[in-house]
């Protein structure tokens, strides 16, 4: 009879192999989304009419002819206007 003297062969864990190949292509897709994948913006932002900044700078308001409408000198102000003071009393430390 011969003996046969052979090294163990170290067993694989396939768990630790998975979760690492798992950890370094989930680093890779970061790496690769942060820095060399360019974001689609947002192209339309304004109505179709406004999309032109040439268009909206060229509007002018003359607030004069919406104080002299006679639509806005129909309108009825129902509220009282707000008084903007002080509140409190002008020093906190006196009773």
């Amino acid at each position: 009879m011969a003996i046969v003297i052979q090294e163990e062969r170290k067993k694989i864990n396939w768990f630790v192999l998975s979760a690492i190949l798992l950890i370094a292509a989930t680093i890779v897709g970061v790496i690769y989304y942060l820095f060399f994948v360019k974001p689609s913006l947002i192209e339309k932002v304004a109505p179709l009419k406004l999309q032109s900044i040439k268009e909206i700078s060229s509007i002018k308001l003359d607030p004069g002819a919406v104080i002299d409408n006679p639509r806005f000198q129909i309108l009825k102000q129902y509220a009282h206007p707000i008084e903007i003071g002080p509140v409190g009393k002008s020093n906190p430390f006196i009773r």
